[in-house]
């Protein structure tokens, strides 16, 4: 098999970006789960990444797997990089907040999301509005995540 530059270059940023204490694991519900302490120090970390990673970085991890979108999705918000608000759009059911209605065609009976929710392994069979609160607070800790580096890069800066 060949390698080519573009897989060195998404090997490199998923051990950048992706692996560090197994970070991808942690965005998300587990974040919630957290101490105050090991959110708090998760979430500079989280913080530090989003300031160091460049916009091809980015670009690299939105075209691999899951786990790479996760973490970009995250170092994205953290960031706040609205240069990437579109193709996030594509990317996740952003619609409540950006007033579209791309997932639409996900939620309909037959939909993707009813294939998901009826196949393995077994899930609680939620409807897509249950799990809105649940997206808001993580979106609250990155946007709270978000502020608290704008505030330290101000102090260091002073």
């Amino acid at each position: 098999m060949h390698r080519t530059d573009e897989d060195d270059e998404l090997l490199k940023s998923i051990r950048r970006y992706v692996t560090p204490d197994r970070r991808y694991l942690k965005l998300g519900g587990s974040l919630l789960g957290m101490t105050d302490r090991e959110r708090a120090k998760f979430l500079r970390k989280l913080g530090e990444a989003a300031g160091e990673v460049t916009s091809r970085e980015l670009g690299v991890l939105l075209e691999g797997g899951w786990r790479e979108r996760r973490t970009a999705a995250w170092l994205i918000a953290v960031a706040d990089r609205t240069d990437f608000r579109e193709r996030l759009g594509e990317l996740l059911l952003l619609d409540a907040k950006l007033g579209t209605d791309r997932a639409a065609r996900f939620l309909t009976p037959a939909g993707l999301w009813q294939q998901w929710i009826d196949g393995p392994p077994a899930k609680d069979h939620d409807t897509p509005d249950s799990y809105y609160e649940f997206i808001d607070q993580l979106c609250a800790f990155a946007e709270a995540d978000r502020i608290a580096s704008a505030h330290q890069e101000q102090h260091d800066n002073a």
